[in-house]
């Protein structure tokens, strides 16, 4: 029987026969015991606010959080002062009051050997004209392990990866190293003495190969160091505007056209506009190369929902579908030349700004690469409200 149901009988409870009352009550009751016990063998901790004050709280929720054990299964009625011994997690409960927005947190506990880690989470809800926040606590230990666990197989994978890499690309500038040595080891031999005009193509060559390598060493240590990525709310329209000054004329001595295209209403996004700009020109720069016979290139903002999409289409040779899967590995790379690393720091950059990037491409017609940036839940409260603050400030 639906609540409604229940609160209709009650408005004609005065003409009710006493059996037919007595079966309602009992049927509630029935539907409360099996909430109840649902709710006491869920996997999850509850704990529901209001004002303040714990209307309802199962024992998971006083077994995961360090709380006072005299209360355990009957809090009810209790401030959260009265219920959690933990200081950390008394202020995060306290700021949760009243709080429009949902969210969670990770706590930490030493229980003997092992840390355990306890996710606290919450989302408001809104009952017979009051706000609730519920509360719910679950032991992701385990669940972060394993996350763990496949992180380091991924490092290893890449590692391997990117090992076979620098092995590949600096074999080829050694070996022209040591023939060119050797060659002018025998001009010594035969001649007795070189001057520098007859020793200089060996030396040319000796200087380009050593440039090569150290290229190779710089690109590989921006690819795995860690990124020191600064965030900051800013709109997006600027970068992209100063990027289309600096490679249009590039692009245009190349015979590609270029296309920019943003939404005027864009919500300002968590950004670190030098490395947003250096992810945007690296692909720019693979579009330019996939362009030999001109074409034309365009970028693209626009807001969809919660995030913000950065489109950039060329009409270049395309890339073959068996490798598009490998694109953002390290060292791989479809070009006579380059290490491979220019995507992998893409994807990295990308990752860093909790954003996503995808690529679909077709031979002979053309690749578009699409970055997906999440919109900040403040910017999306002034979006729903229809309006902007007007506020260009990178605060």
């Amino acid at each position: 029987m639906s609540d409604r149901i229940l609160r209709k009988a009650i408005d004609r409870i005065g003409s009710m026969p006493a059996g037919e009352i007595r079966r309602l009550v009992v049927r509630q009751l029935e539907k409360s015991d099996m909430l109840e016990l649902l709710m006491e063998n869920d996997s999850v901790g509850h704990c529901v606010l209001s004002d303040g004050l714990i209307v309802y709280a199962n024992v998971l929720f006083g077994t995961l959080l360090p709380t006072n054990r005299v209360y355990l299964g009957r809090s009810e009625g209790h401030s959260l002062d009265e219920i959690i011994t933990d200081p950390e997690v008394l202020d995060h409960l306290r700021s949760l009051n009243g709080q429009a927005d949902d969210g969670e947190e990770d706590f930490y506990f030493q229980q003997g050997s092992e840390v355990r880690i306890i996710r606290v989470s919450n989302r408001t809800m809104q009952s017979a004209g009051r706000q609730l926040v519920d509360i719910a606590v679950r032991d992701v230990t385990q669940q972060e392990r394993d996350k763990a666990r496949l992180r380091r197989s991924e490092s290893l994978a890449s590692m391997t990866t990117m090992a076979a890499g620098i092995a590949h690309e600096i074999k080829n500038p050694l070996a022209a190293m040591q023939i060119h040595l050797q060659l002018l080891k025998k001009a010594f031999a035969k001649k007795g003495s070189l001057t520098l005009d007859d020793a200089q193509r060996y030396i040319s060559v000796l200087d380009e190969e050593i440039e090569h390598l150290n290229k190779i060493a710089v690109d590989f240590l921006f690819a795995v160091r860690p990124m020191d990525v600064k965030l900051k709310k800013q709109r997006l329209e600027p970068i992209l505007r100063s990027l289309e000054d600096f490679v249009r004329p590039e692009l245009e001595d190349h015979g590609i056209t270029l296309v920019v295209d943003i939404d005027p209403f864009l919500p300002r996004l968590m950004l670190d506009e030098n490395f947003l700009r250096q992810a945007l020109l690296n692909i720019v720069k693979n579009a330019m190369n996939a362009m030999t016979s001109g074409g034309r290139l365009t970028i693209r903002a626009s807001g969809q929902g919660d995030f913000v999409r950065i489109s950039i289409t060329d009409t270049g040779c395309g890339i073959d579908q068996e490798h598009l899967g490998k694109i953002f590995e390290p060292y791989f790379t479809t070009k006579a030349t380059g290490t491979g690393l220019g995507l992998t720091v893409v994807y990295k950059i990308i990752k860093q700004h909790d954003g996503d990037i995808s690529v679909e491409s077709t031979v002979g017609q053309g690749t578009v690469f699409t970055i997906s940036l999440p919109v900040p839940s403040d910017e999306r409260a002034v979006l729903e409200e229809g309006g902007d603050d007007g506020d260009d400030s990178d605060s």
